[in-house]
């Protein structure tokens, strides 16, 4: 019984093995030294300059930059929050541990991989697929440029789906455990952008679930699943409360936040007309 159960493992550990050896081919110039230079890495840099040279003279980081348009707030550049119980530690599990660049691809290939297997795709089959969604043309490009925390929403996506049908296909306990981690993991990268597509795709598919649900009167699974959902959800979102309610506070002061600022209007004494000036403080 237990070799039966190990030999099913294999495909699992063929599909580890495959995703590490093509990181590694793939983003071989990191082996040899090479540093990418992504222009968003750079440009935080330079953003986070007048902080660090502030942490530098007096050990703390400040909460405010004048780094970015006329001033922000500085935790929306840098900010520490240590935090021994962090859901972080799972990012390590799940890229293996490798660096910098190697973890994204890893990472959005074992997830992916998740997803086929919650289907019940074969795992060859699903390992192709890992790899196609994990080295699609946009990803590579992405990271080149230095969109790391879009590339490691992305990389989520198909996990926190994953564990959603698991738990709307009544793995209950196991399901809402999950759901509960892959959304605090996606959030935890900050990229509202890619969440909130993300929690559109659950909500539509959701409604699938509950019309077939509601046509076979399963109306009992119906409140369950979804309660547990709710309750996964809230528990990934409560796990970032601190980006997420520094930021929901900024965003009241940007223009994507409807700011007074944002839609000021000021009136040529020459002509008569009004002209309208929009002050973007948004960072995200």
């Amino acid at each position: 019984m237990e070799n039966l159960k190990l030999k099913s493992l294999y495909p699992h550990f063929v599909a580890l093995i495959i995703f590490l050896i093509v990181a590694l081919v793939f983003c071989r110039p990191a082996l040899e030294g090479k540093v990418l230079q992504q222009s968003d890495i750079m440009q935080w840099k330079a953003m986070y300059e007048d902080q660090r040279k502030y942490e530098e003279k007096y050990g703390t980081l400040p909460l405010w930059s004048n780094g970015m348009f006329s001033g922000m707030p500085g935790y929306q550049i840098a900010m520490y929050a240590p935090n021994p119980f962090t859901i972080g530690y799972a990012f390590n599990v799940l890229s293996l541990g490798l660096p910098k660049p190697f973890y994204f691809f890893i990472l959005a290939s074992i997830c992916f991989y998740w997803l086929t297997q919650i289907l019940k795709i074969k795992p060859y089959i699903g390992i192709i697929g890992s790899l196609a969604y994990a080295y699609a043309t946009y990803n590579p490009i992405i990271v080149t440029v230095g969109h790391d925390t879009k590339m490691l929403a992305i990389a989520y996506i198909p996990a926190f789906i994953g564990s959603l049908i698991l738990l709307y296909q009544g793995r209950l306990l196991l399901g809402t455990a999950l759901t509960a981690l892959f959304t605090g993991l996606m959030v935890s990268v900050n990229h509202p952008q890619i969440a909130y597509y993300t929690f559109t795709i659950a909500a539509f598919m959701s409604v699938g679930y509950a019309i077939d649900w509601i046509r076979e009167k399963q109306y009992v699974h119906l409140v369950k699943a979804f309660s547990l959902a709710i309750a996964a959800g809230l528990i990934g979102l409560l796990c970032n409360a601190v980006i997420l309610a520094t930021t929901y506070e900024y965003s009241k002061a940007s223009i994507r936040g409807g700011s007074v600022l944002a839609n000021a209007t000021s009136k040529n004494t020459k002509t008569g007309l009004s002209k309208d000036y929009a002050l973007d403080y948004s960072f995200f």
